[in-house]
């Protein structure tokens, strides 16, 4: 095995990208020493020769610049969550045998898109954890019908007004069963199959701690979705798919609303954005549906502190520019 402290890595791509881990800018066509930008000071993060698998179309970069996240402040005991097992990247990748476990937080889903979420994860995850933030609908009696789910936790009083508290709670309880790779779903997402016959082979691996997809926002049914200058979540990448690592800090940012669905921490793991895609069905029911979103979030954000008033207003939008839904890429 390359001595660490001598080891290089060439990285490829067209883009210029920004390592949050030294806030220095470098060009990915050059061979760069990313000795000293290895996560947790360890230098064997990236072997040599590993190489994205072509079907991805992707590229090794780092979180920060998919996200657009720089430098976290300082976080306070209560939002962290530390596990006192010795962390080892080496211990915890391996090429084989992972366990992929999909996470949720759910809140009165009957009538909507969740036993069609349960369903479709059914065919392509391990394990399933849900945390149900105190419905009144049933809805954890929906959950309890996949044998998959291998832990409920329902809550007896909503979190839904204090995000970032909800996110922990989720990913505690999906890090108490011992995952090797989670991932977070909403509700009302479902992954195409493009993307479900990857994930296995994303997973496998030990080069990339991270992916990333392309979400759509499907918009008035599932034929078509929406893109103008406020709704184009599919032209940038979302993380969503990360391997767990015991004994690794984990936090998300105290943030009330619009909460990041994997902790911040996660940030300065190398990993993979593809061109995966994902369909978000939040918004692809009636107009009514989309008027009670609408008047919902402008309850809970009137002023704007967590989201952009001009994104709520466009929900009304009458005509908004719709472009067909193609399954492959």
């Amino acid at each position: 095995m390359l001595d660490p402290k001598k080891r290089r890595q060439q990285v490829n791509g067209p883009m210029v990208h920004r390592d949050i881990r030294t806030e220095t800018t470098y060009t990915p066509t050059e061979t760069v020493d990313r000795t000293h930008t290895d996560a947790l000071g360890n230098g064997d993060h990236t072997p040599d020769h590993a190489q994205p698998t072509p079907s991805t179309r992707s590229q090794i970069h780092h979180w920060g610049d998919v996200q657009g996240h720089g430098e976290q402040d300082a976080v306070t005991q209560e939002e962290t969550s530390v596990f006192k097992e010795p962390f080892s990247i080496r211990r915890v990748r391996k090429s084989k045998g992972n366990k992929l476990t999909a996470m949720l937080q759910v809140r009165n889903e009957r009538g909507r898109y969740l036993e069609e979420v349960l369903h479709d994860l059914s065919e392509f995850v391990d394990e399933i954890v849900i945390v149900d933030d105190a419905s009144t609908d049933g809805t954890p009696d929906i959950c309890k019908a996949y044998p998959k789910v291998v832990r409920l936790e329902v809550l007896e009083k909503p979190l839904f007004a204090e995000e970032w508290r909800l996110r922990n709670t989720l990913w505690q309880a999906a890090a108490g069963t011992r995952p090797d790779w989670l991932l977070s779903v909403d509700a009302d997402e479902l992954y195409s199959i493009e993307a479900k016959k990857a994930i296995r082979t994303l997973i496998n691996q030990e080069y990339a701690d991270w992916f990333a997809f392309r979400f759509y926002d499907m918009w008035g049914g599932r034929t078509h979705y929406r893109e103008d200058d406020l709704w184009c979540l599919h032209k940038r990448h979302t993380a969503s798919l990360v391997r767990y690592m015991p004994g690794y800090p984990y936090f998300y940012p105290q943030q009330n609303h619009h909460v990041p669905r994997l902790p911040l921490s996660c940030t300065v793991l190398p990993g993979i954005s593809t061109e995966l895609k994902v369909q978000h069905l939040g918004w692809a029911g009636s107009l009514e549906d989309r008027v009670r979103k609408y008047l919902r979030y402008k309850r809970i954000d009137p002023s704007g502190e967590w989201g952009n008033l001009a994104h709520y207003e466009s929900i009304l939008d009458p005509e908004p520019r719709l472009l067909p839904w193609k399954e492959g890429q």
